[in-house]
């Protein structure tokens, strides 16, 4: 079979009907990549008029004079039919060389692991007889994209699918709620400050995010498949709520002296009163604190979200919090928003996206996954990255290259 170029229009249909697709595997995707420096190519494999398997390949071309090509989250096929991946690869393949590339990456949407239970192995086998080089089965975030990945169901509604997040979640979630932090799509006017807050999470985690346009052309190329969310404080609510409190513990007080008037004083008692005094004075304090902390304030942003509704999977795609605001819990409100709308959306998954296999507490990404763990996800591992090489010889420049650059990198830091 022969490898032909597809238009956008045809290549978007089939990759949006393709249960393998991604953001990563749609036209807006390269319309974004070519501001970057990528060219674009859409081929594959035609049975008279209908598509049976294609891809984006990503072109980035070199000094030398030869280009690296990328299948961003791999070919849009069944990987364990071989002769249909054989016959793939190998007209991709001329197809590179034709165009002076001297190799393929490739991070295919297949997954290998759930919960350590091997289900794609004949996949890997394949793209390995195949010709591929694995880069190995990684842990943390060694890769152009996320190895491990952590999805939970959906249920029919919120209520059901939170009924199996774990009780300190829960509890988080609705203590954010109570304390008066909304999360909602950003307006116009929000965009600079959901930037702000991606920005204040990459400095501190040391990781880059993009300039503010390739943000504003995101989500014009790809409309209401991307949402940019903002999490912020109501001080009107915050303050109601600490009100509130203060209230609960005030007709706690008159509670507990009619007891002490009723019965013989006793040290639970006294130690009871003393206890609830020492709480209303660190309350009462707090409020005043609070109300010069935010005077003035009407509202004041502390997260930020961008979720992709694609493929019948919500996905919190990057996000960041001021850490001035931890103690109002902003992830976990608009952890619980996006699963709300990825419901209402008919999405089949919450996906969490990137962790680390990494469980131990001390590791150096535990905190990626430390709250995540609380809506009992799934751990999903992906096949991983492999690269098709045609130029044997440019292929071992560049690895020396990107290992000198990653080096120089790493002593800079």
């Amino acid at each position: 079979m022969k490898l032909i170029t597809l238009d956008k229009k045809e290549f978007d249909e089939f990759s949006h009907q393709n249960e393998l697709t991604s953001i990563y595997e749609l036209s807006a995707w390269g319309d974004l990549k070519k501001k970057t420096g990528w060219y674009s190519h859409y081929v594959g494999f035609k049975d008279k008029e209908n598509i049976i398997c294609a891809t984006l390949l990503l072109e980035k071309r070199t000094p030398l004079k030869k280009s690296l090509f990328y299948s961003p989250r791999g070919f849009l096929l069944d990987a364990k039919n071989y002769k249909l991946l054989s016959d793939f690869t190998e007209e991709v393949k001329k197809y590179i060389k034709k165009n002076n590339g001297f190799m393929l990456k490739i991070d295919p949407n297949i997954i290998y692991k759930i919960n350590d239970e091997v289900i794609g192995n004949q996949e890997y086998q394949n793209y390995v007889k195949c010709g591929f080089k694995h880069f190995g089965f990684n842990e943390n975030f060694e890769t152009l994209q996320p190895r491990i990945l952590c999805r939970f169901n959906l249920l029919e509604d919120y209520e059901k699918t939170e009924s199996n997040f774990q009780k300190s979640t829960r509890k988080n979630i609705h203590k954010s709620s109570n304390m008066g932090v909304v999360t909602r799509p950003i307006k116009d006017d929000e965009f600079n400050e959901f930037m702000r807050i991606l920005g204040i999470c990459a400095d501190k985690n040391h990781f880059i995010i993009r300039p503010n346009w390739y943000y504003e052309t995101l989500k014009k190329l790809f409309k209401d498949e991307v949402t940019y969310y903002i999490t912020y404080i109501d001080v009107e609510k915050y303050f109601s709520y600490l009100n509130s409190e203060l209230a609960s513990l005030n007709k706690e007080e008159e509670e507990l002296k009619i007891k002490l008037e009723k019965y013989n004083v006793g040290e639970k008692l006294k130690n009871e009163k003393k206890q609830l005094i020492i709480r209303k004075e660190k309350l009462t304090e707090k409020i005043k604190n609070e109300k010069e902390r935010f005077k003035n304030k009407k509202y004041v942003y502390i997260g930020a979200l961008m979720s992709i509704f694609l493929n019948k999977e919500g996905i919190t795609f990057m996000s960041g919090t001021d850490p001035l605001y931890k103690d109002f819990y902003p992830k976990y409100s608009y952890y619980a928003k996006h699963i709300k709308d990825s419901i209402d959306k008919g999405e089949k998954y919450c996906n969490f996206y990137g962790i680390s296999k990494d469980f131990n507490p001390k590791g150096k990404y535990y905190g990626i996954y430390e709250i995540k763990k609380g809506f009992n996800p799934d751990i999903i591992e992906l096949l991983g990255e492999f690269d098709l090489v045609t130029n044997r010889f440019i292929y071992i420049i560049y690895k020396l290259a990107l290992k000198a650059y990653k080096l120089a990198k790493k002593i800079k830091h």
